[in-house]
């Protein structure tokens, strides 16, 4: 069963799937790395033809400022 996570922040570990011209879709997102292994390997068996990898991408949230609030 897969959890969601309400802050992205949280899941560090995603799974990603290359696409041609060097793009790439974070297929889920996971609190740790051996639930994003897991999740990798049952990818690959059953999408062969399909290229996933795993990769850390912590997500840092960008801090907006208001002008009138410097």
């Amino acid at each position: 069963m897969i959890e969601r996570s309400s802050h992205l922040q949280d899941c560090p570990w995603a799974v990603v799937r290359i696409l041609p011209k060097f793009q790439r879709c974070v297929v889920a997102r996971y609190y740790n790395r051996q639930d994003a292994d897991d999740s990798l390997r049952l990818l690959r068996r059953f999408i062969p033809a399909a290229v996933f990898e795993l990769i850390f991408d912590p997500v840092v949230e960008k801090i907006l400022v208001n002008k009138s609030d410097v």
